[in-house]
């Protein structure tokens, strides 16, 4: 199983025996989660309605780990899709079209956007997923690009400077297999 020490609860690689898992009551044949279109697929088909895919159900799909605990999970986070509703998400975002992608059967957010997501989120959320995102291919850039699009204020200065560290960084943080 994967580790990620870093002071944080971290539950890693979903593999189980043969089985991948998503969630609480979801669990697909590993090789449904081999690349990102297969796993952006099985996520989607465990939503009840077309839904982004966000944040940490994110960062699975690119990277197939989960930063958080996928069996303590009460529901895959995700969020309206543009135009499709004018509700906010639970944590006040509202998603631009730009800021998603369609990867297999799902819309996913960027990793850039989901990286300037999860950078408003605390510390201990945000760090194991950056890391994975950055090993995954993450442009720091386009993070300052949409940080500075759609955040305002002095939490996105404050966003900016911690994405700078932690990409400055990122080789020094463990990934071990």
């Amino acid at each position: 199983m994967t580790e990620i020490e870093l002071g944080a609860a971290f539950h890693g690689d979903p593999r189980i025996g043969d089985m991948c898992i998503l969630g609480p009551d979801h669990a697909v044949p590993q090789d449904f989660c081999a690349t990102p279109e297969l796993r952006a697929t099985a996520m989607a088909a465990t939503l009840r309605s077309p839904a982004v895919l966000a944040d940490e159900s994110a960062v699975f799909v690119y990277t197939g780990f989960w930063t958080i605990n996928p069996l303590a999970l009460r529901e895959i986070p995700c969020a309206p899709l543009p135009g499709k509703s004018t509700r906010w998400t639970t944590d006040r975002r509202l998603l631009k079209d730009h800021h998603i992608v369609h990867i297999g059967r799902a819309h996913v957010t960027t990793m850039e956007r989901t990286a300037a997501d999860l950078l408003h989120q605390p510390l201990d959320r945000t760090l194991p997923a950056l890391i994975l995102l950055l090993k995954a291919g993450l442009n720091v850039d386009g993070v300052r690009q949409v940080l500075g699009e759609r955040f305002r204020g002095r939490d996105s200065w404050f966003a900016n400077r911690m994405m700078a560290q932690i990409a400055q960084n990122a080789t020094q943080y463990p990934l071990r297999r």
